[in-house]
């Protein structure tokens, strides 16, 4: 045998030794998984004020952090699987489907941290400081409830519930905007507002009724819609320039038929940020009906525009 082979048996056998002499020093107890504890978090719900108009909502995801640390952007509702026990403090921020896109997926800007409730039997009672006490291969339910944030302006409501109107049809469209009545066509209250297209009228404009001016134009800013329509649509943000009184309408998203009613939550924040701090703001909704639908119909229910101050 020569040397090469020698030295390769010799080393071999080295490496066999070292790793007995760590595996033995090893306990079994080392190779045991570790036990987690889990909280579970069925829903976020939304609690408005009067002036705050509806708690309709989407919260689509739970932002979680524990002791500071971030553990993760968890799909509703969802189990966590933590290893620890004992007493954390736990920090639940509501997140969302940012123009309704998966892959834009944030903490909503304007909901504040969730409050805690756990369950105990069949009720639920309030945590001290959202402090919960976890315990090994055992599950904590949680309720969340989140609130609007004080540090915001509801630049408007539209729920079509009062006599005015907040949005009303532009002398460009070719049909109005209709409140309708019908328990089966209403989103919730008593009222949704509604637009029809055939192909002798085949486009619609909605436009603020009134402009405002705004405050921090370089702030967030997000617009909120119960919506459910046959046919895709478009919705932006409208400039009043304050030089020659010309409206521009700035595009921020087309959005999607959907058969039942969906929630949206719309970034208008880049399109207000092309007008100017002298001039004035508001929304537009509207679109041509495509030649392949013989018909169209679009309603609305609970538009709010917010803006950071």
């Amino acid at each position: 045998m020569n040397e090469f082979l020698k030295l390769r048996l010799m080393a071999r056998k080295v490496l066999f030794i070292l790793l007995l002499i760590i595996f033995s020093s090893c306990s079994k107890d080392q190779f045991l998984t570790e036990t987690p504890s889990y909280i579970h978090i069925e829903s976020v719900d939304l609690e408005t004020q009067s002036f705050e108009g509806s708690n309709s909502q989407k919260i689509t995801d739970a932002w979680v952090t524990m002791d500071g640390n971030f553990l993760g952007a968890f799909e509703l509702p969802c189990t966590i699987p933590i290893l620890t026990e004992g007493e954390h403090e736990f920090r639940i921020s509501s997140g969302i489907k940012a123009n309704g896109i998966s892959a834009t997926r944030i903490i909503y800007p304007f909901y504040e941290i969730c409050d805690l409730f756990i369950k105990d039997g069949e009720t639920y009672h309030g945590s001290n400081s959202n402090r919960v006490n976890l315990f090994r291969d055992s599950t904590v339910v949680l309720k969340a409830t989140t609130a609007y944030k004080s540090n915001i302006d509801f630049l408007f409501i539209e729920d079509f519930e009062d006599a005015g109107e907040i949005i009303s049809t532009s002398e460009n469209s070719d049909t109005s905007l209709i409140k309708v009545y019908q328990d089966s066509l209403i989103f919730d209250g008593y009222v949704s507002g509604s637009i029809h297209l055939d192909n002798n009228n085949d486009f619609f404009e909605l436009i603020s009724s009134d402009f405002i001016p705004l405050n921090g134009i370089y702030n967030t800013s997000m617009l909120e819609m119960d919506y459910r329509c046959n046919h895709s649509f478009k919705l932006g943000v409208a400039v009043k320039s304050s030089d020659s009184g010309l409206i521009n309408l700035y595009e921020s998203i087309q959005v999607n038929p959907s058969d039942d009613w969906n929630k949206i939550y719309i970034n208008t924040t880049y399109q207000v940020n092309i007008g100017s701090s002298d001039d004035q703001f508001g929304i537009f909704i509207g679109t041509v009906k495509s030649s392949s639908n013989e018909t169209a119909s679009f309603y609305y229910d609970n538009i709010k525009w917010l803006h950071q101050q």
